[in-house]
């Protein structure tokens, strides 16, 4: 039970609220302010995302989405990621996050005239932390409390890198219905909420060799279970494994040097340090062609695929790969393979958009690996993919089944890397927007054969319409060009940079 009263809320000056009728909750746990995220969303009329299982609450605003997650400081403003001095908390199947550290951030990315006052209310509400309140709940036959479930046993598997404990649970829990804590090096306890215990069925004495006492003691609507630890444990995990009806807590020692070591090389593995970068076209394919004395496709983007890697290159912890850094003809499915031989990290593919005639269509895309939605994306990939034609009968053998939409959305499927590639795709798409002066027509979506092979994160550009006389002429300007290496370039750090820094985490 929280200590004290629902007495203050969260008054909003500015901006104008959608919902001026909404209540927003302010709660004092100990003595930190947090606020009602859903209050919060529902005064502004924001959507929000929240799955209780996870814990993760989204909120989609106008101008950015806001990620959070319960039991973690972390939060996240589209791609930047900022630390609260506290975690975000479950109370009564709300998430409250703490009031002042997440309004200055909110100010700061999401609304800039926000101004605020928390005032007290005449309202008095007790809660129960992280659950509803199960006191509350009717009984049922056999002496159990409907929704509380009878915890009978434990039993303990030592590890090589700590211990597993099993404890039998024939019911249905979430990850909000535990908490924990060590206190000091001696003892850890676990908290159970909706569920009841006899104590002494569940207690034990030198259990296994790391846990040296248990000792289980019900309250009503939760148990709370405190461990006498024989050894200095450095972490734990607890989850409810479904399959077995047990909740699964897991204390881990100290990582030894052998440990530390193949953790340290699974990391580097997944370090973002070779970037691919395709040109299209090239050779006897001229892609685009050029008009009014302009260059052709081929040109434009092998040109700004070199302005990108001169700029990588000065950064000596980055490799930068080529699919081809001259005029030459590469086949599509060749292009993948290289990324794939070069142990790529990241795959970017470099075009110049067209419509059949001449036009005023204009503007940047850019591509994620999807069957296209729209009958321009079909008809754009139509158009890239059109190149097999000028391959070998052997080449174009390898193609078979590409344009199957099974076979893309099995691709896209079993990639652990689309997550990835749909975070650089808006990175790319928000620089862009901010750093070169020209239309954005957004991320999209299409069957390009040239990303299909590639295993790693990627993004087909379109950097513009060669068919749109004004567009061209901005194309075939090298300081237009160079802003736009220097956007991709910076859309790659950025992605490396926050890559890498989940990855150390």
């Amino acid at each position: 039970m929280l200590t004290g009263s629902v007495s203050e809320k969260l008054v909003i000056s500015s901006p104008p609220l959608k919902n001026t009728d909404q209540l927003i909750t302010v709660l004092t746990v100990e003595k930190t302010r947090y606020l009602s995220a859903q209050d919060f969303a529902a005064a502004f009329g924001v959507r929000i995302y929240y799955r209780k299982e996870s814990g993760k609450i989204v909120f989609f605003f106008k101008n950015n989405k806001i990620k959070l997650t319960v039991n973690n400081s972390f939060l996240m403003f589209d791609a930047q990621i900022f630390q609260m001095p506290l975690p975000a908390v479950l109370i009564d199947d709300q998430v409250f996050v703490p009031a002042v550290s997440f309004l200055t951030l909110v100010k700061q990315y999401t609304l800039p005239d926000l101004q605020y006052t928390i005032s007290e209310t005449t309202d008095s509400l007790y809660v129960n932390e992280n659950r509803i309140n199960h006191f509350d709940r009717p009984k049922t036959t056999g002496g159990t409390i409907a929704g509380i479930t009878e915890l009978t046993g434990i039993r303990f598997e030592e590890k090589a890198n700590g211990v597993a404990i099993r404890i039998n649970a024939p019911g249905t829990f979430t990850d909000a219905d535990f908490s924990s804590f060590f206190k000091g090096e001696e003892w850890f306890y676990l908290t159970i909420y909706g569920a009841s215990c006899d104590s002494s069925r569940l207690s034990s004495v030198f259990p296994t060799n790391s846990i040296q006492k248990v000792v289980a003691i019900p309250t009503g609507s939760s148990v709370q279970i405190g461990f006498q630890l024989n050894r200095q444990f450095k972490s734990a995990d607890v989850h409810f494994d479904m399959r077995t009806s047990e909740i699964l807590l897991s204390l881990f020692l100290p990582l030894n040097r052998d440990i530390k070591r193949k953790i340290e090389e699974a990391k580097t593995a997944w370090i973002i340090d070779t970037i691919v970068l395709d040109p299209g076209h090239g050779g006897k394919d001229p892609g685009t062609p050029g008009r009014w004395g302009y260059m052709h496709e081929k040109d434009i983007v092998l040109d700004v695929a070199l302005r990108v890697g001169r700029l990588l290159e000065k950064n000596k912890k980055i490799k930068v790969v080529y699919t081809r850094k001259t005029d030459e003809f590469i086949p599509i499915w060749k292009r993948s393979e290289i990324a794939n031989q070069a142990n790529g990290k990241l795959f970017i593919s470099l075009h110049v958009n067209a419509t059949k005639n001449i036009s005023n269509a204009e503007g940047l895309e850019f591509y994620l690996l999807r069957p296209g939605r729209s009958e321009e994306a079909i008809k754009i990939a139509e158009t890239e993919n059109s190149v097999i034609h000028l391959e070998d009968d052997e080449d174009k053998l390898k193609y078979q089944g590409y344009d199957d939409i099974t076979n893309i959305l099995a691709n896209m499927v079993h990639s652990t890397n689309m997550k990835d590639s749909e975070l650089l795709a808006s990175i790319h798409s928000r620089n862009f927007t901010q750093m070169v002066a020209q239309k954005n027509r957004g991320v999209k979506q299409a069957g390009f054969y040239v990303l299909v092979g590639a295993d790693m994160p990627k993004l087909l550009c379109e950097l513009g319409y060669n068919t749109n006389k004004e567009e061209a002429r901005k194309l075939n300007n090298p300081k237009h060009r160079q802003k736009m290496a220097e956007a991709i370039y910076k859309s790659i750090i950025e992605f490396k940079e926050l890559s890498d820094k989940t990855i150390s985490r």
